[in-house]
This record gives structure tokens, C-alpha cells and sequence, in this order.
């Protein structure tokens, strides 16, 4: 082997470091956060794993009719029932409330909480963990493509993951699925939606990263409901999850030559802009790099601005005087320490409102995570990568904490909370970033990261706590699924993959107003019809919940 190929390896191997430093210590912070958990359940005590899924009355889809010794073995303080399923707030530590004052109005500071711990992802994701992964991308030199669909899809959907975890490993429910499945319509039809209705312009698409994407997705729906057809979950079916993210990744890096090989084909679709080269993240937008101060060409092809219409539909006009500021090399953002300061009291009554509710956690992470956008910090992005995870995780475990509290006291099943308020508050920084996005011309970016992100919820978010449990902590065992009405709901999610690229085509391939109407109607539609589902009104396809002094 010559010196050049030698020296190769040995720069593929430096870059990998850093990729498996933070991979390895992600493994590792989820499995000491789960694990620990039922050590703090069960102090001194030695949980096998027969004992471990019986304690929770997950072992199969028995209805506890002829096991009421296990039952009051596990969940002591609840009287033995017949017919019911375990309640997962008895999976959580008492709340600081009882029944009765909860009932009484104190509900409604479980609902707060809930909304700050949305507040506190939000920033999380936003300040710290995507920048501490935007750096990791540019020391690995890693494609925008393969970027996007690994280190890039993990920032957006961290939320989905930890929450995925704590409803396998503490909650012992179908809270993360119903989570992940909610998640996955709210993007698809809600964050569309809201990007063809609030952009102020008419977006034209292409149609290879729509078609791309959603038939990968509907391949992942496939590999789900094969997963939970038979109510439980192996650590092959795992597996094999995990294995399709994987080629997902493979697909993304040749993503240039399936492009290229796509447009050969004869399709009855058109390219309607070439300025936008799109990725499950985001795009490769022009002028070139390294050209800065470029004024922008209105018979350029390459101008995202040729995909643009005014409201009206009608051509958007581009000034020739426009300048644009060439894009750095690097993805991650720059911040200079004598940037604007978090103690900086902004200007005008609501900005101040939000800043003062928000201080609490604005100073909570700057006193203990290092924001690596700061020149002073940015060889720390590491530590910023473990700092996010761990606040994260924690935050997303008093979120669930307080919905399981929520859903309990108002007699709603945790599938319907996770099918609503979870999807809605883990996927709502996702529409205000797609929606800022499309606002700048780039549909295809949007739509891509809407799917895009679906795909690693389902494969990942899912398949990866279901592989820790069965096949790394408690080898051997399952996970079961509780509520049937997920199958149904899993079933229905071709609807909306299917009905998104009809009316995409039938709408000339652009984002516009009514597009974003019939979108928020069908998302609407779905969301009643699968709640009901999970209520029992179509047929009894999920117990009652057992009564509990929590």
C-alpha cells in the first residue's frame, strides 16, 4: 500500500473519531438514563427480565383476567381489576398533587409545566444540540445528504427519540408509538400545510425529492405495521428497522446519481426550479461558494427565485440590484462572545414578556452547557453534544410525566395525548423552521425535511429504544403494544402519503393557499377519526385503564 493511500486511511480514521466518540457516548447516556431509571424504582433489588415486563403488565395482551397476584405485586396501591390495563402514571414517581386537587383547577399547572418543558427542548435543540451537530457534520466532511438524513434529522428529532425511550423504558405504554405516529401526520399534512398558507408566495416543487421521500416513507409505514401487526415488537423486528435506516443512509449518499438517473426517466412531472438542490435537511442553495457578493441574475436558472410567484400567481419580479451574501464553507453558525448577550433586555412589551418567562432556562443552560457557536467554545462541541442530550432527555421525561398526569385526570387515553399534544409540542420547532424556509422561496427544503424527518422517527426514533430493550438490556424479551387502534392509525398513514402526491400533481406541483387549506382539512380528518379509534367509539379495540390513587 502506497504512502498517499496510507495516509488516506489514516485521515478517514482521524475524522471517524470524533463520530464514534459521540455516537458511543450517546449509547451510553441513553442506556445509564434508562437503566438507571428502574434501579431508582427498585433500590437493592434484581429485575429479571420475565419479572421486569410482568411488573408491568406488559408481557402480552392479556387483560390481567387470571393474574391478580402479579398485578398486586406490581402496582400495589391499586386494587386488583379484571378487564383493564395498567395505568402509566403508576410508572412515574406521585405527583405533588392529589386526584382531588388536580380536579379542582391544579390541572392546570401540570399543563404549564408542560408547555415550559416544550419552551426548554425547543432552545435546547435550537441553541445547542443542532449547532454541537452542524460542527461534528463539518469535522467529518460529511455530504449535505448524508448529513441530513443522520446528525442533522437527530437534532430535529431528538424530541421524538427521548420521548420514544421514556415510553419503553419508564412509561412501559404506547405514549412513544402513538407519539412517533401523530409526529409523522403532523408533518406531513400540518407543516405543509402551514408553509402553503403563511409563506405569502406561491412555491413551486420538484418532484424527485417528493417522490423520493414519500416512497421511502411508505416503505417505512410497511416495515412499522409488519412490526406491531402481532401487538408485539422482537429484537429481529428491531433489527430489521434499524437496517432500513441504515439503507436510507446509503440511498441519501448516492442521492446525485438517482437524481441524475431520475430525470431520465419519462414522468408526467416537471422540474419546476433548479436553483434548489434539496436534501432531507436542507439545500444547496447559489451562488457558489467563495463568490461573495454576488448580484443575483433573473435569467439565471440558477435563481431559487425562479420558482417564486407573488400571491397573485404570477412570476415574482427579482431585483436586479439585489445582492445576496455568498453562504460560508461551513454549516455550523459563527458567533462572536461579544455577541448580543441573554441578559440583554429587548425592545417592545411582548418580546420582553417572552424573554422574562424564558430566562430561567435561557440561564440554566448558559451556566452549564458551553455554547460551542462561540469562537472560545467551539472546540467543546462534544461536551455541548452530551450537555443538549442530558437536558433532552430530562426535560422530555417531565413532559411526559405531566401529559400522563393530564390524560389520567381528564380519562384520556395516553395514545390520544401522544396522537395530539406530544406530536404537536415535539413538531412544532419543526414548522416554524420549515415555515421560515419556505418563506425564502425554498419548497423543496420544506417538504423534504417534513417527510424527510418521518422517515428517521419511524426507523430510528422507534427501532432504536425497541433494540436497547430486547436485544442490549433485557435480551430475549418483547415489547408489547397495548392499543390496537395504533395498527389502524399505522394503516391510515398511507392515506396521507397518498393523498399528499395526488394533490400535489392535481395542484401543478406548487404550494399555494388552497393547497394548504385541503392539506389542513385531511390532517384534521385524520387526527378525529384515529382519537376516535383509540376511545373505543368504532368498536372496543382497547381496554379501559385500571383506577389508581395516583
Amino acid at each position: 500500500m502506497g504512502l498517499a493511500a496510507r495516509l488516506g486511511m489514516r485521515t478517514r480514521r482521524a475524522r471517524l473519531r470524533p463520530l464514534l466518540l459521540a455516537t458511543f457516548t450517546y449509547l451510553g447516556l441513553v442506556t445509564l438514563l434508562t437503566h438507571g431509571h428502574t434501579l431508582l424504582r427498585h433500590p437493592g433489588e434484581s429485575v429479571a427480565p420475565e419479572a421486569e415486563a410482568s411488573s408491568a403488565g406488559l408481557v402480552s395482551r392479556h387483560l390481567l383476567q387470571d393474574d391478580e397476584e402479579n398485578y398486586s405485586s406490581s402496582s400495589p396501591s391499586s386494587p386488583p381489576q379484571e378487564n383493564c390495563t395498567l395505568p402509566a402514571i403508576e410508572q412515574f414517581p406521585r405527583g405533588f398533587m392529589s386526584p382531588s386537587a388536580r380536579k379542582s383547577g391544579g390541572l392546570i399547572v401540570h399543563i404549564i409545566i408542560t408547555i415550559y418543558m416544550f419552551v426548554g427542548i425547543a432552545i435546547v435543540c435550537d441553541e445547542y444540540f443542532v449547532p454541537s451537530l452542524e460542527m461534528i457534520c463539518d469535522g467529518l466532511h460529511l455530504s449535505e445528504d448524508v448529513a441530513g438524513a443522520t446528525f442533522m434529522a437527530a437534532g430535529s428529532s431528538a424530541p421524538e427519540l427521548a420521548t420514544s425511550v421514556i415510553a419503553v423504558f419508564v412509561a412501559k405504554d404506547d405514549i412513544g408509538i402513538s407519539g412517533v405516529i401523530g409526529s409523522a401526520v403532523f408533518n406531513i399534512m400540518f407543516v405543509i400545510s402551514v408553509c402553503a398558507l403563511f409563506s405569502g408566495r406561491v412555491i413551486n416543487i420538484n418532484w424527485w425529492p417528493l417522490i423520493r421521500d414519500s416512497t421511502y416513507y411508505c416503505l417505512a409505514i410497511f416495515a412499522l405495521l409488519l412490526t406491531i401487526y402481532d401487538e408485539e415488537v422482537t429484537w429481529y423486528e428491531s433489527t430489521f428497522l434499524l437496517l432500513l435506516y441504515l439503507l436510507y443512509i446509503v440511498m441519501m449518499w448516492n442521492n446525485s446519481r438517482l437524481e441524475v438517473w431520475a430525470n431520465t426517466l419519462n414522468v408526467p412531472f416537471k422540474n419546476a426550479t433548479q436553483g434548489e438542490k434539496s436534501t432531507l435537511f436542507g439545500t444547496k442553495p447559489v451562488p457558489p461558494m467563495g463568490d461573495p457578493g454576488l448580484v443575483k441574475d433573473p435569467t439565471d436558472p440558477n435563481n431559487p427565485e425562479l420558482g417564486q410567484q407573488d400571491g397573485e400567481g404570477m412570476p415574482k419580479q427579482v431585483e436586479p440590484a439585489e445582492v445576496e451574501a455568498a453562504p460560508t464553507r461551513s454549516m455550523a453558525p459563527e458567533m462572536k462572545d461579544d455577541d448580543v448577550s441573554p441578559w440583554t433586555v429587548p425592545v417592545g412589551i411582548c418580546e420582553r414578556i417572552n424573554w422574562a418567562l424564558s430566562l430561567p432556562l435561557v440561564a440554566l443552560h448558559h451556566f452549564t452547557t458551553p455554547d460551542c457557536r462561540r469562537e472560545r467554545f467551539r472546540r467543546w462541541h462534544l461536551i455541548t453534544f452530551i450537555m443538549s442530550m442530558i437536558w433532552i432527555a430530562a426535560y422530555s421525561y417531565v413532559m411526559v410525566w405531566m401529559i400522563t398526569i393530564i390524560g389520567f385526570t381528564l380519562g384520556i387515553p395516553d395514545t390520544v395525548m401522544g396522537l395530539t399534544l406530544i406530536a404537536v409540542g415535539v413538531s412544532a420547532p419543526d414548522a416554524l423552521s420549515s415555515l421560515c424556509v419556505a418563506k425564502q422561496g425554498f419548497g423543496d427544503m420544506a417538504v423534504s425535511n417534513a417527510i424527510g424527518s418521518n422517515v428517521f422517527d419511524i426507523l430510528l426514533c422507534l427501532g432504536f429504544p425497541w433494540f436497547l430493550k430486547t436485544a442490549v438490556i433485557y435480551p430475549g424479551t418483547i415489547v408489547p403494544v397495548e392499543s390496537r387502534g395504533l395498527t389502524y392509525s399505522t394503516i391510515s398513514l398511507f392515506s396521507t402519503v397518498i393523498f399528499l402526491i395526488i394533490a400535489t400533481h392535481m395542484n401543478g406541483w406548487k404550494l399555494d393557499k388552497k393547497y394548504g387549506v385541503v392539506l389542513m382539512f385531511w390532517y384534521l380528518i385524520f387526527m378525529v377519526f384515529a382519537s376516535l379509534y383509540e376511545l373505543n367509539v368504532f368498536g372496543y379495540l382497547n381496554p379501559p385503564e385500571c383506577s389508581s390513587p395516583y
